[in-house]
């Protein structure tokens, strides 16, 4: 059996590493570090075998990254039955089956747990608020070019906004899920690029800031109409830290093959605006 931590940074280690223990100065290892990790650092445990993978958290101190890495990693190796537990005051037990809505178990006992505030703002706009030569005003006006870039962003964007955008479809569950996107969106996450078509909106590195975004784009979905919009979030980026962030961003609803629901979602920096660390 393999046995792992994620740590508050989505960042994996064996429970036995003696890196991870000089890292964080600890005089107990092994199993007495794993729960120390998972009860009081926000870290998430897992552990794996043939027959299942058990994951253990404690949903009021995990932190963003961490659930972000979780999620692509039950993603990516897709396990036939995972026993959750998790702690509230006592552990709790239970199992359930990735391929049968697992993900959306998790998700909600996530979500019953009263978290911190997230620090993301958004604001409707209207396009004259926008400069004239801002290219998301000109794509928002020109309602032709608006409906074709559904179906075909990389072409029928302008060049300013070619690898700033993301295309979302519908699955058969009602989730979104991505289907295309340009190089320079989520550029801090280079794994999250590696792995992100196919995988739903709503697992980004920084998991908070994920759910928000896919429940945007599902308001932006049933509205049936474009969505300007100027956005505030500070996000944490494995690795990188938390940073704050300041952008534009306009929503398109479309019908894709089968009479499913496209959206697609592209972003420019706000003018003046820079990027900056918060922690």
């Amino acid at each position: 059996m393999s046995q792992l931590l994620i740590d508050d940074q989505g960042e994996f280690w064996d429970q036995h590493s003696p890196a991870l223990r000089s890292r964080l100065r600890a005089s107990v290892a092994g199993g007495e570090l794993r729960r120390f990790a998972v009860l009081n650092l926000g870290f998430v445990g897992l552990a794996i075998s043939q027959a299942n993978v058990r994951v253990q958290l404690r949903p009021v101190l995990v932190t963003q990254a961490a659930l972000g890495a979780l999620y692509i990693w039950l993603h990516k190796h897709a396990p036939d039955r995972i026993v959750l537990s998790w702690y509230d005051g006592r552990w709790r037990d239970e199992i359930v089956g990735w391929h049968h809505e697992g993900w959306r178990r998790i998700t909600l006992l996530l979500e019953g747990t009263a978290h911190r505030a997230h620090g993301f703002s958004r604001t409707r706009i209207a396009p004259h608020q926008l400069a004239s030569d801002n290219p998301l005003r000109q794509v928002y006006e020109d309602r032709s070019r608006l409906l074709h870039a559904v179906a075909n962003p990389a072409q029928m964007l302008p060049a300013s906004l070619s690898d700033r955008y993301i295309l979302l479809a519908e699955d058969e569950n009602r989730e979104l899920r991505v289907c295309d996107f340009g190089n320079g969106l989520m550029s801090r996450s280079p794994e999250w690029q590696s792995q992100a078509r196919g995988r739903r909106i709503d697992d980004l590195p920084d998991w908070n800031y994920g759910r928000w975004i896919a429940s945007v784009y599902r308001e932006a979905g049933r509205r049936g109409q474009p969505l300007l919009e100027n956005v505030a979030a500070v996000i944490a980026w494995p690795q990188l830290g938390t940073l704050s962030h300041a952008y534009w961003r306009l929503i398109v609803p479309g019908v894709g093959p089968g009479g499913r629901r496209r959206l697609l979602g592209v972003t420019l920096d706000t003018a003046g605006a820079r990027v900056h660390k918060v922690s």
